[in-house]
């Protein structure tokens, strides 16, 4: 063959070029190429990476949460805009001024909290909770809508999520054992070595310790022997009923409990109860709550932010 003619299956380069190297050559050929030999249009063809929304992990949780009312359940968004495209996300147990502000500051697009914006929110109401606001906490919703921040409850399908949710983990951090007697949501009854109501709240106070509380109440026989410990869902004020599933003393929140009323009758029934901030008894759940969120959707950047107990206990000698 002469050396100024091609054979019919040779191609020239600027042949290859106008037809395109998919064109030009074999699949298989392609595959065992260089990946500088490919074509930038070849990189924008491969499949995008679509961008979350806000809306998409409320979703989830409805999706996940079989044993919620959907159709009347305070877990919605409480502010901002659902649509929102999201890449960061704030976790925290109570969606206070200060806590909005720090996620805020960190760029977060989206705050999951487990309870409420405003003091009169209504729990089971699905609307969003600026029409709840007080006066005083108008300010906080204007600065929510300048923000832009959307926020979302994560109550009703987190205190029952198994083994991460808000009952499981109260009950797992007070290092009680794995001895459940009695499983009635929302409580449990754990039986424990037999000891004295008061070792029993030293030991729960050195548990929660770290959490900020630093002292702890216990109404009733402190030198009473105990081995059935009752829990709840983090938020915890029946004795009553706590007494009727088995166990023989209770730890209790101090939100929501009356002791002039409820207080007076545990104590007519021979009940002691131990009592523990409300917030203190559900921050193991909602560290639980970012974890699983970042599990759950690796693509974003999730957060927690710890919210302690809010008040100091002093004695005589303080």
């Amino acid at each position: 063959m002469k050396s100024g003619k091609k054979r019919k299956y040779e191609i020239g380069r600027r042949e290859f070029i106008r037809k395109g190297s998919s064109a030009a050559l074999g699949a298989g050929v392609i595959a065992s190429m260089p990946l500088d030999v490919l074509s930038v249009s070849s990189a924008r063809e491969l499949p995008k990476k679509s961008i979350l929304k806000c809306s998409d992990i409320a979703d989830h949780f409805k999706k996940i949460g079989t044993w919620v009312n959907w159709d009347k359940t305070t877990d919605t968004f409480k502010a901002g805009n659902p649509a929102r495209p999201v890449r960061k996300v704030a976790v925290a147990w109570k969606a206070s001024w200060d806590a909005l502000r720090k996620a805020d500051s960190k760029g977060a697009d989206l705050f999951v909290t487990h309870e409420s914006i405003c003091v009169k929110a209504v729990n089971g109401s699905m609307e969003p909770e600026v029409v709840f606001a007080l006066p005083t906490e108008k300010s906080k919703f204007d600065w929510l809508e300048k923000s832009g921040l959307v926020v979302y409850r994560c109550h009703d399908v987190w205190d029952r999520f198994p083994g991460e949710g808000i009952r499981d983990a109260w009950r797992d951090g007070l290092n009680i054992g794995d001895r459940i007697f009695a499983d009635k949501y929302p409580l449990y009854v754990t039986e424990i070595e037999p000891m004295t109501v008061h070792d029993l709240a030293l030991h729960v106070l050195r548990r929660i310790e770290p959490l900020g509380q630093n002292g702890i109440m216990v109404s009733g026989n402190l030198e009473k022997k105990i081995n059935r410990v009752g829990t709840g869902t983090g938020m915890a004020h029946n004795p009553p009923a706590m007494k009727a599933i088995g166990a023989d003393v209770g730890i209790m929140t101090e939100d929501g409990y009356k002791h002039v009323r409820m207080g007076v009758h545990a104590n007519e029934l021979d009940f002691p109860t131990i009592f523990v901030n409300h917030g203190v008894t559900e921050e193991w759940g909602i560290q639980n709550l970012a974890a699983y969120i970042q599990r759950a959707f690796p693509d974003l950047e999730v957060f927690h932010i710890p919210q302690c107990c809010p008040y100091t206990m002093l004695g005589l000698n303080d």
